[in-house]
Parts: C-alpha cells; structure tokens; sequence
C-alpha cells in the first residue's frame, strides 16, 4: 500500500515528536555535577546542597510541571552562550505549571547565571520574601545576559530580590513581572547589599497593586 507523501510527513513529524517527548529526562532532588546539554522535565523540588556543585552547560532547557523551587545552598554554576541561553520554564502554559524560582540560601557560594531565561514563576506565599530568584545572605550572584520574565508574585517580589549579599547584575532584561499585594520590588528589590551594581539592564513593565 502506497502512502501519499503529506502522510508520509505527517507520520515523521509525529515520530520526531515522539522521540523529542522521550528524550526528556525526569529530575527532582539533590543535583550535582554537569546538566545538558539537553531538555529536563523537573517533577519536583531541586536542591544544590552544601559542599556539592552544579554546572549547567549551553543547550539545557528545564520544563517544570508544578510549583517547584530550586534551593541552592552549594556551588551553582549556569552559563549559556550568545545565541544558545539555558532556560528555566514552565512545561505548558497553564498556571499550574508555573514554578518557584531560584532560591540561594544564606552562606552559599558565589554563583553565575549567564545567558539564562527565567520565566513564568509563581511565588505564593512562602515564609519571607521571594521572586524569580531570591538570594539570601549568599556570598555573592553574578546575573548577565539574561532574562527574568512573567512571574506573579502573591505578598512578595517579582524579578529579584537579594538582601544581606553583594549581586551584579549586568546586560539583562527584567520585565513583566508582578508583584500582588506588595507595595515594591516588582522587578528588582535589593536590602543591605552594599556594593551590588545594576548596569546596562532594561527594567521594564514591572507592576504592583500593593499600597
């Protein structure tokens, strides 16, 4: 039986989606050594721990499929290329495939975040304040070249929030971010960090309802 050249494509176009949706790789738990290249779907919550480190490489997606964080308390290290970020999203976009952003934890290492996009996160409350990415009494964040998106954020900050560390923001974009019931900190709120520097970065279309 002859088979007609649309459905010929149409049946590789559905192998080809096949093999992508197989070739993704569960993770959830305690994270060390080098991920990627490649496309993860985080079913749960990641942690660095103490003493341990994390290396992401160019050509890493991460899909999440709920409301997980990532608690850094080790060595983090995520650095994509011009043309090639890592991304850090949501699986479909549907509210309940946001997730909880980057949480550093206070005493952990200097860590990079180059050429990354962060999207679509959803803090709800948790104990103290949050955001995309939250940074806590670490020793220090470099973000360049990146873009942190989309987050809503329920009593607490949207993009970046960072106290009591010394950050370096620099070549990034920031923008569409809300912060509900918090009269601040909508894109970017920094507390006790002295020396931290925000340059060449767009901070844009950031919104609260907050007093």
């Amino acid at each position: 039986m002859k088979i007609g050249k649309a459905k010929r494509l149409l049946i590789l176009f559905a192998m080809a989606y096949a093999a992508s949706a197989c070739a993704q790789t569960e993770i959830n738990g305690p994270q060390s050594g080098v991920l990627g290249p490649g496309t993860y779907l985080v079913t749960g919550e990641i942690t660095v721990e103490s003493g341990d480190s994390l290396t992401v490489v160019s050509g890493t997606t991460f899909l999440h499929n709920g409301n997980h964080k990532w608690l850094i308390s080790g060595q983090l290290t995520v650095e994509g290329a011009a043309g090639d970020s890592i991304y850090f999203v949501r699986q479909d976009s549907i509210d309940d495939h946001r997730w909880g952003g980057l949480v550093f934890q206070a005493g952990a290492p200097p860590a990079v975040l180059d050429y990354c996009v962060i999207d679509h996160c959803y803090m709800p409350s948790y104990n103290g304040p949050s955001a995309s990415i939250t940074v806590k009494g670490s020793l220090g964040l470099t973000l360049k070249h990146s873009r942190i998106s989309n987050a809503a954020c329920n009593n607490d900050h949207g993009g970046v929030y960072a106290s009591n560390t010394i950050i370096l923001i620099d070549s990034c974009v920031i923008r569409d971010n809300s912060a509900v019931n918090h009269p601040k900190g909508m894109g970017v709120f920094l507390e006790n960090c002295d020396g931290s520097q925000i340059l060449h970065t767009v901070i844009s279309g950031n919104t609260s309802d907050g007093a």
